[in-house]
């Protein structure tokens, strides 16, 4: 079957008359061939050329590359924020320590298990040292003097804009694992 032409109308509509209420048949309206060609010419030309797509797809990949971004972003800070938090209850703990002992451990337990008193194991300073976010690609560090009159406690922060970073200190001193946060007792600095 070809395209219908403006002059088979008629007869199209003279077939179809007694199938139909002469009404309906009445009602149908032939072909508008110049409304038809304008309708193809205005759907042809809503598409995308191929310069939009393209400009499209990289005004999102930006915005997906800033986004993504942010998020990496926002993980490390949540790490450094949970790190300074966990030396923060380290060092009430060792305050407790402190005050039973009027000297600070000369070293602390492996991080993950219980900080408790070593002469009475009933008294619990800590049930479980917290460990590094990220260990055990990271770890806190834990120095004190040979009689326990102070110390320092230290972690390596991923967010090296953060104001609190102090100068990189290699802890245990002589070892190539170094730090950039850390906090001691008050009679030092770390």
């Amino acid at each position: 079957m070809g395209d219908i032409q403006k002059g088979d109308w008629n007869m199209i509509k003279k077939r179809i008359a007694p199938l139909l209420h002469c009404s309906i048949a009445k009602k149908i309206k032939p072909i508008d061939y110049e409304t038809m060609e304008q309708r193809n010419n205005f759907l042809s030309s809503r598409g995308l050329t191929l310069i939009e797509l393209i400009l499209v797809m990289a005004i999102i990949a930006i915005i997906t590359a800033g986004l993504w971004g942010n998020f990496f972003s926002s993980l490390s800070k949540g790490r450094d924020s949970k790190r300074k938090q966990d030396l923060e209850s380290v060092t009430k703990a060792l305050e407790f320590y402190y005050s039973d002992f009027k000297a600070y451990p000369t070293a602390m337990p492996s991080w993950s298990a219980p900080f408790a008193n070593p002469t009475n194991t009933a008294v619990i300073y800590m049930q479980r040292l917290p460990a590094d976010p990220a260990y055990p690609n990271s770890t806190y560090c834990y120095v004190s003097d040979a009689s326990g009159t102070y110390y320092k406690l230290y972690a390596n922060l991923e967010n090296r804009s953060d104001p609190k970073i102090i100068p990189t200190v290699s802890c245990p001193v002589g070892t190539a694992n170094y730090y950039n946060y850390g906090i001691s007792s008050a009679n030092t600095t770390p």
